[in-house]
């Protein structure tokens, strides 16, 4: 696969990324904050007892491979919130790829739902579906990225820091999907991001790569500390997630002993500055890659966070699915 002219050439067909949300990469700095600006509006506009109707009629089907609690929950409810509903499409009933091919699946689906919510371990399952159906396709998660995620955040960090520029987040942990997702938004948004994590668990080059124009344009840095200490020095905001991703616990033993210094716990945020707040993408491990005291201290932003994901994929589905009444 490679990107040629703002296009995805994907076996014998170009697919257009903006039509789907494969990858946070694919959406502009004009995309990514005209649609944290959606989410916020359709926040106010829920607990103003407004909710829209833009999709009334229509429905999204959703496909995962992985277990979800906040990414299943939200789409759901918020297809309701905007008048439409979802299916759940069970991997094992399916057997995509293996019982019928992606390729009919993907047609056949494209003929019943309006656009299609993925959760899977490969992100090339992702773009077959793109390129075989005529549906938006929307990352819920891949062993890759995570773009829900980073736009939940940036929605949860406008809200309480007033600004995305020049701010810094330290993501302390593994150089995993959520990491990827934040460090494209960091470079789309000019936002610094710090990674801190033990040797041999950075993020992969591509990521870093692709990343590089954006953080040079918006002259912010991308920085990679195995010292946690040093590197929450002078964050805004210090981000947690599971040191394990799903599919992988077989090594969690063998990984953790690497990552114990990389908790976050009281002593690293003494280390931050004072107004440096915590979020996690969840679930969170207590104990292991964050405490107690973090988790339910006043500094923890975590539950803004997924209280966002609702509103930020519901702004996901009104930049990509076309409205009922045009």
């Amino acid at each position: 696969m490679v990107l040629r002219e703002a296009f995805f050439v994907f076996g014998d067909k170009m697919i257009d990324p903006k039509r789907h949300l494969l990858r946070l990469n694919d959406w502009s700095e004009e995309r990514i904050l005209e649609t944290v600006d959606i989410a916020m509006r359709l926040k106010k506009e829920i607990h103003e007892g407004k909710p829209s109707t833009r999709f009334h009629g229509q429905t999204i089907g959703m496909f995962f491979e992985k277990p979800s609690l906040r990414t299943i929950t939200t789409f759901q409810v918020g297809i309701h919130q905007l008048g439409g509903a979802a299916v759940i499409l069970d991997p094992t009933s399916i057997g995509l790829g293996k019982r019928e091919s992606i390729k009919d699946v993907a047609r056949c689906l494209s003929r019943w739902v309006n656009a299609l919510v993925v959760r899977s371990f490969k992100q090339e399952l992702l773009e077959q579906l793109a390129e075989h159906g005529s549906i938006p396709i929307i990352n819920a998660l891949t062993d890759d990225y995570h773009p829900c995620q980073a736009i939940s955040f940036a929605q949860m960090f406008l809200e309480q820091f007033g600004t995305l520029r020049g701010k810094t987040v330290a993501f302390i942990g593994d150089g995993n999907n959520v990491a990827n997702s934040l460090t494209t938004l960091a470079s789309k948004v000019g936002m610094n991001f710090t990674l801190a994590c033990p040797k041999g668990f950075e993020q992969p080059k591509a990521v870093i790569d692709e990343t590089a124009e954006g953080f040079k344009r918006h002259g912010t840095k991308y920085r990679v500390f195995n010292d946690p200490k040093e590197a929450v020095k002078d964050a805004d905001i210090l981000y947690g997630d599971v040191w394990v991703s799903m599919g992988q616990e077989g090594g969690k033993d063998a990984k953790q002993a690497y990552f114990l210094p990389f908790q976050i716990n009281d002593e690293l945020l003494s280390y931050a500055p004072a107004h440096c707040m915590v979020t996690h993408c969840l679930p969170a491990h207590r104990g292991e890659e964050i405490t107690d005291s973090v988790m339910d201290g006043n500094r923890n932003l975590s539950y803004e966070e997924a209280e966002n994901r609702l509103h930020a994929q519901k702004a996901v589905l009104w930049q990509l699915m076309s409205p009922t009444d045009k």
